[in-house]
């Protein structure tokens, strides 16, 4: 029996979850359609020990990922999803970024 219980508390203790809790939308531009441009995606982390991280700009790193992969364009349908997953005294903040890469219209 001690074996069961201490089975179930170490499973438990190493679950985790997941949820996207924010869902951000730029504007769009007029007329663009997948056809005038490409589409681009960029990510970025946060981890967060007992509260304490190091890295606080995650958001903007996924911003220059993404402005990076239209350097001679525009940007413009720019999605943002942030999201947690949750571990044993830690977490892990996301950002994933999406956007329509119009090419020429800088």
């Amino acid at each position: 029996m001690k074996k069961l219980i201490s089975v179930l508390v170490l499973t438990m203790a190493a679950g985790c979850a997941h949820s996207i809790h924010e869902v951000h939308t730029s504007d769009f531009t007029p007329g663009a359609s997948l056809q005038n441009g490409l589409m681009i995606k960029a990510t970025a982390e946060q981890f967060v020990f007992l509260g304490i991280t190091q890295e606080t700009n995650y958001v903007d790193q996924a911003y220059q990922q993404l402005q990076s992969q239209c350097p001679n364009g525009r940007i413009t349908a720019i999605t943002t999803q942030i999201s947690t997953s949750l571990g044993f005294f830690s977490w892990t903040n996301k950002a994933l970024m999406q956007g329509l890469c119009l090419a020429g219209k800088g």
